[in-house]
Protein backbone atom coordinates (compact mmCIF):
# COMPACT_ATOMS: atom_id res chain seq x y z
CA UNK A 1 0.00 0.00 0.00
CA UNK A 2 2.78 2.33 0.73
CA UNK A 3 3.76 2.30 -2.63
CA UNK A 4 0.87 3.52 -4.13
CA UNK A 5 1.34 6.33 -1.53
CA UNK A 6 4.21 8.19 -2.43
CA UNK A 7 3.31 8.48 -6.85
CA UNK A 8 -0.57 9.40 -5.58
CA UNK A 9 1.06 12.25 -3.36
CA UNK A 10 3.14 13.35 -6.28
CA UNK A 11 0.45 13.80 -8.63
CA UNK A 12 -1.56 15.65 -6.37
CA UNK A 13 1.69 17.84 -5.61
CA UNK A 14 2.30 18.65 -9.30
CA UNK A 15 -1.07 18.70 -10.31
CA UNK A 16 -1.71 22.05 -7.84
CA UNK A 17 1.13 23.85 -9.79
CA UNK A 18 -0.28 25.23 -12.93
CA UNK A 19 2.87 26.27 -14.43
CA UNK A 20 6.55 24.85 -13.74
CA UNK A 21 9.58 26.85 -13.14
CA UNK A 22 10.77 27.02 -16.70
CA UNK A 23 7.15 27.88 -18.23
CA UNK A 24 6.99 30.69 -15.96
CA UNK A 25 10.53 32.26 -17.09
CA UNK A 26 9.69 31.52 -20.73
CA UNK A 27 6.87 33.78 -20.11
CA UNK A 28 4.75 32.16 -23.21
CA UNK A 29 1.66 34.00 -22.18
CA UNK A 30 0.21 33.77 -25.38
CA UNK A 31 0.98 29.96 -25.84
CA UNK A 32 0.13 29.22 -22.36
CA UNK A 33 -3.35 30.97 -22.66
CA UNK A 34 -3.84 28.92 -26.12
CA UNK A 35 -3.01 26.36 -24.33
CA UNK A 36 -5.71 26.73 -21.89
CA UNK A 37 -8.20 27.78 -24.43
CA UNK A 38 -7.65 24.67 -26.65
CA UNK A 39 -7.90 22.35 -23.60
CA UNK A 40 -11.63 24.53 -22.49
CA UNK A 41 -10.37 25.57 -19.64
CA UNK A 42 -11.65 28.23 -17.61
CA UNK A 43 -9.19 30.85 -17.13
CA UNK A 44 -6.34 29.64 -15.14
CA UNK A 45 -4.51 33.22 -14.82
CA UNK A 46 -5.16 33.10 -11.23
CA UNK A 47 -3.66 30.15 -10.96
CA UNK A 48 -1.07 31.19 -12.80
CA UNK A 49 0.26 33.98 -11.16
CA UNK A 50 0.30 32.77 -8.05
CA UNK A 51 2.76 29.64 -9.26
CA UNK A 52 4.51 32.04 -11.08
CA UNK A 53 4.48 34.46 -8.15
CA UNK A 54 7.67 32.39 -6.15
CA UNK A 55 9.89 33.34 -8.82
CA UNK A 56 8.65 36.94 -8.81
CA UNK A 57 7.34 36.78 -12.17
CA UNK A 58 3.82 38.00 -13.20
CA UNK A 59 1.87 37.04 -16.10
CA UNK A 60 1.14 38.92 -19.29
CA UNK A 61 -2.68 39.46 -18.95
CA UNK A 62 -3.22 40.74 -22.64
CA UNK A 63 -1.02 38.03 -23.98
CA UNK A 64 -2.65 35.27 -21.95
CA UNK A 65 -6.30 36.51 -22.77
CA UNK A 66 -5.50 36.63 -26.69
CA UNK A 67 -4.19 33.32 -26.63
CA UNK A 68 -6.76 31.77 -24.43
CA UNK A 69 -9.44 33.60 -26.93
CA UNK A 70 -7.89 31.42 -29.92
CA UNK A 71 -7.65 28.28 -28.18
CA UNK A 72 -11.10 28.43 -27.60
CA UNK A 73 -12.24 29.28 -31.65
CA UNK A 74 -10.58 25.61 -31.94
CA UNK A 75 -11.89 23.90 -28.94
CA UNK A 76 -15.33 25.48 -28.88
CA UNK A 77 -16.57 23.82 -32.90
CA UNK A 78 -19.12 21.04 -32.75
CA UNK A 79 -16.55 18.65 -33.83
CA UNK A 80 -14.92 19.05 -29.89
CA UNK A 81 -18.27 19.39 -28.41
CA UNK A 82 -19.24 15.71 -29.76
CA UNK A 83 -16.31 14.18 -28.34
CA UNK A 84 -15.93 16.26 -25.14
CA UNK A 85 -19.27 14.45 -24.24
CA UNK A 86 -18.41 11.18 -25.95
CA UNK A 87 -15.42 10.99 -23.46
CA UNK A 88 -18.04 11.56 -20.45
CA UNK A 89 -16.53 14.85 -20.03
CA UNK A 90 -18.25 18.33 -18.42
CA UNK A 91 -18.86 20.76 -20.74
CA UNK A 92 -17.89 24.45 -18.91
CA UNK A 93 -19.75 27.47 -19.94
CA UNK A 94 -16.59 28.94 -22.00
CA UNK A 95 -17.46 28.94 -25.15
CA UNK A 96 -18.48 32.11 -26.65
CA UNK A 97 -21.97 32.75 -27.43
CA UNK A 98 -21.66 32.40 -31.17
CA UNK A 99 -20.52 28.90 -30.55
CA UNK A 100 -22.19 27.58 -27.37
CA UNK A 101 -25.29 26.89 -29.24
CA UNK A 102 -23.66 24.42 -31.29
CA UNK A 103 -20.36 23.31 -29.06
CA UNK A 104 -23.36 22.40 -26.87
CA UNK A 105 -25.84 20.62 -28.98
CA UNK A 106 -23.07 18.64 -30.32
CA UNK A 107 -21.84 17.69 -26.57
CA UNK A 108 -24.85 16.39 -25.57
CA UNK A 109 -25.20 14.15 -28.48
CA UNK A 110 -21.69 12.68 -27.51
CA UNK A 111 -22.61 12.41 -24.05
CA UNK A 112 -25.97 10.63 -24.83
CA UNK A 113 -24.07 8.13 -26.81
CA UNK A 114 -21.12 7.84 -23.50
CA UNK A 115 -24.18 7.44 -21.34
CA UNK A 116 -25.59 4.53 -23.89
CA UNK A 117 -21.96 2.79 -24.04
CA UNK A 118 -21.61 3.39 -20.12
CA UNK A 119 -24.75 1.31 -19.71
CA UNK A 120 -24.17 -1.15 -21.87
CA UNK A 121 -20.84 -1.96 -20.62
CA UNK A 122 -22.21 -1.98 -17.08
CA UNK A 123 -25.04 -4.81 -18.28
CA UNK A 124 -22.68 -7.37 -20.36
CA UNK A 125 -20.95 -7.04 -17.10
CA UNK A 126 -23.51 -8.22 -15.35
CA UNK A 127 -24.24 -10.95 -17.72
CA UNK A 128 -20.83 -12.13 -17.77
CA UNK A 129 -21.39 -12.56 -14.11
CA UNK A 130 -24.84 -14.66 -13.85
CA UNK A 131 -23.01 -17.93 -15.23
CA UNK A 132 -20.40 -18.16 -11.93
CA UNK A 133 -23.26 -16.89 -9.56
CA UNK A 134 -25.93 -19.43 -11.29
CA UNK A 135 -23.39 -22.22 -10.51
CA UNK A 136 -23.02 -21.18 -6.80
CA UNK A 137 -26.62 -21.46 -6.53
CA UNK A 138 -27.33 -24.71 -8.26
CA UNK A 139 -24.29 -25.85 -5.61
CA UNK A 140 -26.69 -24.54 -2.81
CA UNK A 141 -29.98 -25.98 -4.33
CA UNK A 142 -28.28 -29.58 -4.76
CA UNK A 143 -26.65 -29.81 -1.43
CA UNK A 144 -29.41 -27.89 0.71
CA UNK A 145 -30.15 -30.11 3.89
CA UNK A 146 -33.65 -29.69 4.19
CA UNK A 147 -36.70 -28.63 1.65
CA UNK A 148 -36.52 -25.08 3.57
CA UNK A 149 -33.32 -24.35 2.59
CA UNK A 150 -33.46 -25.94 -0.80
CA UNK A 151 -36.82 -23.77 -1.77
CA UNK A 152 -34.55 -20.76 -0.45
CA UNK A 153 -31.97 -21.19 -2.64
CA UNK A 154 -34.35 -22.07 -5.61
CA UNK A 155 -35.91 -18.62 -4.93
CA UNK A 156 -32.50 -17.00 -5.19
CA UNK A 157 -31.97 -18.94 -8.39
CA UNK A 158 -35.64 -17.99 -9.77
CA UNK A 159 -34.64 -13.92 -8.73
CA UNK A 160 -31.21 -14.50 -10.45
CA UNK A 161 -32.32 -16.11 -13.70
CA UNK A 162 -35.04 -13.30 -14.23
CA UNK A 163 -32.00 -10.30 -13.96
CA UNK A 164 -29.97 -12.09 -16.35
CA UNK A 165 -33.58 -12.44 -18.75
CA UNK A 166 -33.89 -8.52 -17.98
CA UNK A 167 -30.46 -7.67 -18.45
CA UNK A 168 -30.33 -9.33 -21.59
CA UNK A 169 -33.52 -7.38 -22.74
CA UNK A 170 -32.33 -4.29 -21.44
CA UNK A 171 -28.57 -5.01 -23.47
CA UNK A 172 -30.42 -6.01 -27.04
CA UNK A 173 -32.17 -2.33 -26.01
CA UNK A 174 -28.90 -0.36 -25.26
CA UNK A 175 -27.46 -2.09 -28.37
CA UNK A 176 -30.30 -1.02 -30.35
CA UNK A 177 -30.03 2.63 -28.83
CA UNK A 178 -25.89 2.54 -29.79
CA UNK A 179 -26.90 1.60 -33.38
CA UNK A 180 -29.38 4.69 -33.66
CA UNK A 181 -27.59 7.03 -31.49
CA UNK A 182 -25.97 9.79 -34.39
CA UNK A 183 -22.35 9.37 -34.96
CA UNK A 184 -21.93 12.76 -36.03
CA UNK A 185 -18.49 14.10 -35.53
CA UNK A 186 -16.21 10.95 -34.74
CA UNK A 187 -12.66 11.48 -34.62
Amino acid sequence: MRHLILPALTLLTSACTSLSQSECRTGDWYGIGLRDGQAGYDSQIANHAKACSKQGIKPDLAQYNRGRSEGLRSYCTAASGYQVGLRGGTAGNVCPAESQAAFMGAYQRGYQRYTIQRDLDQTEARIAQYSDQRGKLQDKVYGAANDKDRRRWQRELDNLNQQHRDDRRKRDILRAQLIAAPLLYPQ
